[in-house]
């Protein structure tokens, strides 16, 4: 069977690169580093909640 025929489309892009290759211990990095910044913004945001409530009232 044919993939592009799986995908019922020829001119399906491919996902991967055949030009660039990141490793999987990149990859991992880069999620915790992407989780780690997540995580700050969502305690700023609720720092600036609070804050928000004393200046407010």
């Amino acid at each position: 069977m044919n993939i592009k025929k799986k995908f019922g489309c020829s001119n399906t892009p491919n996902f991967f690169s055949n030009e660039m290759v990141i490793s999987k211990k990149s990859l991992n990095e880069n999620k915790l580093k992407y989780t780690y910044q997540k995580q700050l913004i969502s305690d700023l945001d609720n720092k600036h909640k609070e804050w928000s409530k004393f200046l407010g009232g």
